[in-house]
């Protein structure tokens, strides 16, 4: 019965320094994105909708356990920074990242009770 106990506290330590650094990478500007430039893929997680704004008045949202992609039009332009909020389809804010459309972006939410998200 203890050796069972510790494995459930090591597999919860792993599942809390995983989600808490997908959410802390996403402080800074997203990149090194596997999305093609000048697009930016959304991927709802969850088992909400989530919906993003971005600057410029866009907005998309992304049904619970689907990904949704918006198109630019390319430019010369290497750095196209995006400000993008998400927030789950209830209203709740959920966070918020500055992306390089211009290089491919793509963000992903999840979470159940307390809603995340990070960059892929």
């Amino acid at each position: 019965m203890k050796t069972l106990f510790k494995a459930r506290t090591r597999a919860a330590a792993v599942v809390g320094v995983l989600a808490g650094s997908l959410t802390l990478g996403l402080a800074g500007s997203a990149s090194a994105s596997s999305v093609p430039a000048w697009q930016l893929q959304v991927c709802s997680y969850g088992l909400y909708q989530t919906n993003v704004y971005w600057s410029g008045g866009g907005f998309m949202g992304v049904p619970a356990g689907q990904c949704r992609t918006a198109y630019w039009q390319r430019t010369d332009a290497s750095t196209y920074m995006v400000h993008v909020d998400a927030y789950v389809n209830n209203g709740g804010y959920i966070a918020s990242a500055d992306v390089n459309v211009a290089q491919g972006a793509g963000l992903a939410s999840g979470g159940v009770t307390a809603p995340y998200l990070w960059s892929f």
